[in-house]
């Protein structure tokens, strides 16, 4: 019939839009992912660049090195972006060199710190550097003013010449949570899509079965014979008048 007709075609353009807001939200997330790993990258490359700039410096013999070192990672312990990503560094023992956030860090030796999986994240730091120079790198580690790990993405580049590792990294709850918004607002905008597909699929119906079914009589072809013709009485009666 129609009306299941039409409700299968409802039905399954509804599934489709389903199927197609599932493959865009996995695809959004992925993108964030990235979007967020290419700015730490950015970042890092950029605080890289810092410590570049002190280190010529003292290759012009404008300050000691010690001096360049120090003032390098003074100027990268204010910097923050994304509101409170920061920068650290590390050498390549590993020992914490400056870290803004944990400061009771500085100095220690980082070779058995390990997060709550069991990853030893400074030494797998260190290996990046040694292994690619540069790399990513996941792990647990708590926010800021908090003591509850949670998942973070760092990236880490090292600096030969002083022989540091500077890093940072972005937690990947803030990702979870923009991706839940956005979800939120495509799922909003597909349901008021489905309804008013419903309601168009329900005026088309309503439509269709108001329509006046055709009158039997006006079907049926009329018989009644022409005004000219001439009927067998007429014939008898003019028949008898000529006799």
């Amino acid at each position: 019939s129609v009306t299941r007709r039409l409700a299968a075609l409802v039905t399954l353009t509804l599934l489709s839009m389903l199927a197609l807001l599932a493959s865009m939200m996995v695809s959004e997330r992925s993108l964030l992912l990235d979007e967020r790993a290419a700015n730490v990258r950015q970042v890092v490359e950029t605080a890289h660049g810092i410590a570049v700039h002190y280190h010529a410096l003292a290759a012009k013999g404008q300050m000691s090195d010690a001096e360049a070192q120090q003032r390098a990672m003074e100027t990268l312990r204010p910097l923050r972006y994304s509101g409170n990503e920061y920068f650290w560094v590390n050498d390549m023992v590993p020992r914490m060199l400056m870290h803004p956030i944990r400061p009771e860090l500085q100095g220690q030796d980082l070779s058995n710190n390990k997060d709550p999986s069991g990853k030893l994240l400074f030494v797998e730091f260190v290996n990046i550097v040694k292994r690619q120079g540069e790399g990513f790198i996941t792990y647990l580690w708590p926010k800021p003013g908090s003591d509850k790990p949670v998942e973070k993405v760092s990236y880490v580049k090292g600096f030969a010449p002083w022989g540091w590792v500077i890093g940072s990294g972005v937690y990947t709850d803030t990702v979870q949570s923009t991706f839940l918004k956005r979800l939120a607002q495509a799922g909003g905008i597909t349901a008021l899509l489905g309804l008013l597909l419903l309601a168009v699929s329900w005026i088309i119906a309503h439509s269709i079965f108001r329509q006046p079914a055709p009158s039997p009589r006006s079907s049926t072809p009329s018989r009644t014979a022409s005004p000219t013709a001439t009927s067998p009485s007429r014939f008898r009666r003019r028949a008898t008048t000529t006799a």
